[in-house]
């Protein structure tokens, strides 16, 4: 800390110096000494001056054909362009050198929720506040409120890059207040946070093709989606329990065996009923996702059955929590698909998850129509850092073909990861997270593969070229991890996939890779960045754990932080245009 002391102050007083004097001969001569000294008294820190000559023009956005040169991309995408760079303030890129430099100490990253608690214990919570929003809010977040975020959506899209737009509201089980207080206020702050969103998507809908991202956990008691978990567990435990041969189907009498089980003996006439609804084709089989519908929480004439089973875990409040969220979201669907704005489903925690699918998957039936000509609403997330993820993602898929509906989701590697570990090894459950950070980007990047090559197939049996009004496949791979963008780029391009048709979409976190991001939009690419945005205190829970889970990417900034420098060296020495 000392020595960057020094090496800042110097740089205070050579400005100072600048403006007196108006020589740029004694301006360089004591930046040099400046930096000199900074350098011999922290041998361990040398600075790589470039010794290249460097772009001195902005990027044009390439979008006027389908393929790509990827020499020219490869080379955009590395370290040695300053396309990411070249639209930022000096103020703006000494504050991005300042927050990597502090993600990249992993004491600090482990220490950040304890010390917060520390701030608010020592009644240091608005000098500790005042740093967070010069730091980390200002660098990931778009601001406090949906209408502070358009400067980013404007200066973003010069570059073709468009903004997912998220309230960053979320919620967990709090155990330390009464069941009714819990859903007086849930209810009371999913209220509110409805109307936030409402605006949101107002806000977004002045850019064609925006997207809005919504936290199911804040638009209910969190507790409804805990019980509904528990709930289609149960049942899904109970159909592989009778599913002997394992070929996902039941025999009407392994159904009827299975409900006496579930709901007693004397419920003969429901399972009759309830089979001859779910068995569209009268093949005398049901698959999984048939008896699940078959005993959905939707369902109002199973609910009396549901509420009086000890082995399932959902009551009279839940229901009705249940259906004033699905009012809420069919609120908020409609709006976007009168604003032509597409919704992308968070995940969340996976005492959630399973409830947040079943949920997606409704909405999805319902607005995802295959006629729709202006594309899939609502987009389904899968965390591909879960062990379960590739078998769930392609369950789903082949449910979208059964149901008739477009498949629409984004592939993330994962944002829970501390918390599911540590909630597995308190509760005594497996780890639902892969053993190493190979073994998740080998299912990420097979579940890229998957979709890309579905895609691909299902263009060729249709022999025209698909784009977002005609195809049954939508997705966005929202990765930092270069060669993950590399590899999809280069397959879209043997695959005859256009980059321009709005069905592969790429997106990356507001203040991190932005080396990718803007790579992708000069290429003409679908990128987004994902802008959150909410009162400070209510995105502290966001920022730590973006920070944590991206510790290992931001451990790996160097390539990016030796292009800021080397872009404030170059602005300083008027090598390069001022931004």
């Amino acid at each position: 800390m000392y020595n960057q002391f020094h090496f800042f102050r110097n740089f205070y007083r050579i400005s100072k110096t600048k403006l007196r004097t108006n020589t740029n001969f004694v301006f360089k001569q004591r930046l040099i000494l400046g930096i000199s000294r900074f350098n011999s008294i922290n041998s361990k820190v040398s600075y790589d001056f470039p010794k290249r000559t460097l772009i001195t023009k902005t990027s044009p956005i390439i979008s006027n054909s389908n393929s790509v040169d990827f020499t020219s991309f490869i080379d955009d995408i590395s370290e040695d362009s300053r396309i990411s760079v070249q639209d930022k303030s000096i103020k703006e890129l000494f504050r991005s050198l300042i927050v990597y430099k502090l993600c990249s100490s992993q004491w600090l990253v482990n220490r950040a929720p304890s010390l917060l608690r520390f701030a608010e214990k020592a009644n240091l919570s608005t000098p500790a506040y005042w740093i967070l929003r010069k730091t980390f809010f200002t660098h990931f977040c778009g601001g406090e409120t949906a209408e502070q975020c358009i400067n980013f959506m404007t200066k973003l899209d010069k570059r073709g890059i468009k903004l997912i737009l998220a309230l960053s509201v979320e919620a967990d089980i709090n155990e330390n207040l009464e069941t009714k207080s819990i859903r007086d206020l849930s209810n009371k702050e999913a209220d509110n946070v409805t109307d936030s969103m409402v605006d949101c998507i107002e806000q977004v809908a002045v850019q064609p093709n925006g997207f809005v991202a919504l936290k199911l956990t804040g638009l209910t008691n969190p507790t409804v989606l805990e019980n509904w978990t528990s709930t289609l567990n149960t049942l899904s435990n109970s159909f592989d329990k009778f599913d002997l041969d394992k070929d996902d189907k039941l025999e009407k009498s392994d159904f009827f065996q299975l409900i006496r089980e579930l709901f007693g003996d004397d419920k003969e006439n429901v399972a009759k009923s309830l089979f001859e609804d779910v068995d569209k084709n009268k093949d005398g089989l049901i698959n999984k996702f048939e008896f699940i519908n078959a005993l959905s929480i939707d369902n109002l004439n199973v609910r009396p059955l549901l509420i009086n089973n000890n082995d399932l875990y959902l009551s009279q409040e839940d229901f009705e929590d249940y259906d004033k969220m699905m009012s809420r979201l069919k609120k908020l669907c409609e709006v976007a698909q009168i604003k032509n704005v597409r919704l992308i489903i968070d995940a969340e925690q996976v005492h959630f998850q399973p409830a947040i699918d079943h949920v997606a998957i409704k909405l999805s039936k319902s607005y995802n129509k295959p006629d729709n000509k202006n594309g899939p609403i609502i987009f389904n997330t899968f965390q591909m850092y879960l062990k379960d993820s590739n078998d769930r993602l392609i369950k789903n898929y082949n449910l979208s073909s059964l149901e008739q509906f477009v498949f629409a989701v984004k592939l993330v590697r994962g944002a829970y990861m501390f918390y599911e570990r540590e909630r597995a090894e308190k509760l005594g459950y497996p780890d639902p997270i892969h053993n190493t950070f190979e073994d998740t980007n080998e299912s990420y990047n097979h579940a890229v593969k998957f979709l890309l090559n579905e895609l691909s197939q299902i263009q060729k049996r249709s022999n025209k070229q698909l784009d977002i009004s005609n195809s049954p496949i939508a997705f966005m791979i929202a990765s930092h991890n270069k060669e993950s963008v590399i590899m999809a780029c280069k397959q879209m391009n043997n695959l005859d996939i256009s980059s321009k048709s709005d069905l592969v979409l790429f997106g990356q976190i507001l203040g991190m890779r932005d080396q990718i991001t803007y790579t992708l939009g000069k290429y003409g690419y679908g990128v987004y960045k994902y802008v959150p945005y909410g009162k400070i205190n209510e995105v502290i829970p966001y920022l730590i754990r973006r920070v944590q889970e991206n510790s290992a990417i931001l451990r790996g900034v160097g390539g990016e932080n030796q292009i800021i420098w080397r872009e404030i060296m170059n602005r300083i020495f008027h090598r390069v245009p001022q931004a």
